[in-house]
């Protein structure tokens, strides 16, 4: 190929990923947000009791008592498998983040953990901002969400991360075999 089209390439997989990454944006903040209430709930409708939950780890609880109540119901608690569903859809949220944070060559694992993590606060803070306002129905400020998204955020870095190292020895590798 000529040097021209590959730089024709190059921007074109760049505007792609940015373009995804857009997309991807505003799917999550869909996600986080849902439907806006115009005009906003009565204020009633919102509690600091039900709707602010920090203590860490609460899911895994809530995971082992739904697990036992679904023993005493042949296996087959809603309930249960709904907890894992949640549990599993809140480390799946960001963990595109993490990939495109490798892409864009964020350099360290502890600095794109710190972006995750961030990027999981201002959403549960929105989360809570709009929530308490009436605009959003009401959800949640969960610290399990914080947990559970920045793992799955972590995740996807952790793995692109991998993938790029293995490529690159078996890229270098492949290199001095034939050369």
């Amino acid at each position: 190929m000529s040097t021209n089209k590959l730089q024709k390439m190059n921007i074109f997989i760049k505007m792609f990923i940015h373009l995804s990454f857009l997309i991807y944006a505003l799917n999550v903040l869909q996600q986080v947000i849902g439907h806006l209430h115009i005009p906003p709930l009565p204020e009633s409708y919102w509690s600091w009791e039900w709707n602010v939950q920090l203590i860490p780890f609460y899911f895994v609880g809530d995971l082992i008592s739904q697990y036992h109540y679904s023993q005493y119901h042949s296996g087959n608690s809603w309930f249960f498998w709904n907890a894992v569903k949640l549990s599993f859809y809140n480390m799946l949220l960001l963990l595109p983040l993490g990939v495109y944070l490798s892409i864009y060559k964020v350099n360290s694992l502890k600095r794109a953990t710190a972006i995750i993590f961030l990027v999981s606060f201002l959403l549960e803070i929105v989360q809570l901002v709009l929530s308490y306002s009436g605009v959003i129905f009401a959800r949640t400020f969960n610290v399990d969400d914080l947990i559970l998204n920045t793992v799955g955020g972590v995740l996807g870095y952790f793995v692109l991360e991998q993938i790029k190292l293995f490529y690159r020895s078996f890229h270098f590798n492949a290199q001095n075999v034939d050369g």
